[in-house]
């Protein structure tokens, strides 16, 4: 009995996880920002991946049609064998695409999405805007619900929008995702920032 309960438990807890990944992979923007922040992912060397080139694609799809918006590339040195950080991969993906370097800021001390999002904030903090910002953030599709729930735990009010990534690897960045969801409240309680 008690074997069936927790199979029923864990069936219901990975439903909910499908429809609450489901409804988040297309984003929620539903407004012109004035900060698009984009998630960094791995770099081998100073060569992005697939699933960070995509995002930086989009990004740059998206840069093109918002011409106010000012792009943040996140993420640093987060592997041994990285030469150059997420950010700066990012900002070359861009400019290549005919973002104007004046539009890019780069956030390249992170390691962690908490870390892209605090560091952001900081960024946006020290700019004096006569107003409150709207910020986005891009990430791939299947980040989105993590990266949102990251963002609200830094008490950083953002929009989402998606970026597609490989198709080969979808299935098992979706049951990472599920794996490292419960992880989050380590980092969170393990900095200190429930206390912020």
């Amino acid at each position: 009995m008690k074997i069936r309960g927790a199979l029923f438990a864990l069936s219901a807890a990975a439903g909910t996880f499908a429809l609450c990944e489901a409804k988040a992979k297309n984003g929620n923007l539903d407004c012109e920002p004035d900060f698009l922040l984009i998630l960094g992912c791995r770099v081998r060397g100073s060569e992005p991946e697939q699933t960070l080139l995509m995002r930086a694609k989009a990004a740059a799809d998206f840069l093109n049609r918002h011409k106010n918006t000012v792009a943040i590339c996140c993420g640093g040195i987060v592997h041994a064998d990285q030469t150059v950080s997420e950010a700066a991969a990012i900002e070359k993906i861009l400019t290549v695409s005919g973002i104007e370097k004046e539009r890019i800021l780069l956030e390249d001390k992170s390691q962690t999405t908490f870390e892209n999002f605090l560091n952001a904030k900081a960024i946006i903090d020290s700019i004096n805007l006569q107003k409150q910002p709207v910020v986005a953030f891009l990430s791939s599709e299947f980040h989105l619900m993590r990266a949102s729930f990251i963002a609200s735990l830094c008490k950083v009010k953002v929009k989402s929008v998606p970026a597609p990534s490989p198709k080969k690897l979808l299935a098992k960045n979706y049951v990472r995702e599920a794996l490292v969801f419960p992880l989050l409240f380590q980092e969170y309680f393990s900095k200190g920032m429930n206390k912020k």
